[in-house]
């Protein structure tokens, strides 16, 4: 499917995104998505892909910032930045790694965020994953909803509410993961606006689904097979949906409820179990 004419943003948002400079699925699987004997990555290609959307970010109106990664050969997966922390203002709570094949990350975003005015904090005793696990969402973004189980230990929640405190009394919501393929909460739920979202449902659990269902925001579902083209993992600038290429369904969903849905490829990053989204970060 053709990417679809965007619509200029009058809001900036600005965006974090790490430079896939060394990048690959050859050392390990961490997720069902990785396989590195038969789905190698092709650097160059997915350099291509990371600028295709960096690109088209700005296109719409969204301010890219860049972090260079060229000093962190041996952590290819910090290309995915959304994972670096969850940030509230002028705060940004670190992520601890579930897995050491991605625990030094930490450090090199410590050290962009508190370069970059930042304040920063963060257990490294519980396991927590940052924006890949936690989504602004409700009514004036007083919702942190949070995914829990595969990575992110459910008893980094209250310690999220107290170190993320700024005084206006968001609530944060767990969210219980049960399928492995979605195990973060950024490729089941996609904050359109603060009470607007797509998600898939099947995700997660029973109760989580009544749970969400409650905290004030329309959620719009897709198909186990749309959620496997990564279709909840979407970078939202204003109006601009930007996704992986999708299924026409999609298309025709996102239109319906007035947004502009934006196709690119993102093949290379879904190797590993991430697409536009999981390259990004808020600010």
């Amino acid at each position: 499917m053709s990417r679809v004419a965007a619509k200029v943003s009058t809001a900036v948002k600005k965006i974090l995104m790490v430079r896939p400079t060394h990048f690959e699925v050859v050392r390990y699987a961490i997720n069902p998505w990785m396989d590195p004997v038969s789905k190698p990555v092709n650097r160059e290609l997915a350099m291509a892909q990371w600028n295709t959307l960096r690109e088209t970010i700005e296109e719409v109106g969204g301010e890219v910032h860049v972090m260079e990664s060229s000093n962190a050969p041996d952590w290819p997966d910090i290309v995915f930045a959304a994972n670096a922390a969850t940030v509230r203002g002028n705060k940004a709570y670190l992520a601890n790694f579930l897995h050491p094949e991605r625990r030094g990350e930490r450090e090199f975003y410590k050290a962009w965020f508190e370069a970059n005015g930042f304040e920063t904090c963060g257990r490294t005793d519980i396991a927590f994953e940052g924006a890949g696990d936690a989504l602004w969402c409700g009514k004036n973004y007083s919702r942190l909803f949070a995914g829990v189980g595969p990575r992110t230990d459910i008893r980094a929640l209250p310690d999220l509410a107290k170190q993320l405190d700024d005084g206006s009394g968001f609530k944060v919501v767990g969210c219980k993961l049960i399928d492995p393929r979605f195990y973060h909460i950024d490729v089941a739920f996609c904050p359109l606006s603060d009470e607007l979202a797509l998600w898939f449902p099947g995700a997660f659990d029973p109760v989580t689904q009544h749970n969400m269902k409650n905290e004030g925001v329309e959620l719009v579902p897709v198909t186990a097979e749309d959620a496997g083209f990564f279709s909840c993992n979407a970078v939202v600038v204003g109006k601009n949906v930007i996704m992986n290429h999708t299924t026409t369904r999609v298309a025709k969903t996102i239109e319906k409820i007035g947004y502009n849905p934006i196709f690119i490829d993102m093949s290379e990053f879904i190797k590993a179990g991430g697409s536009s989204k999981c390259c990004t970060l808020q600010i």
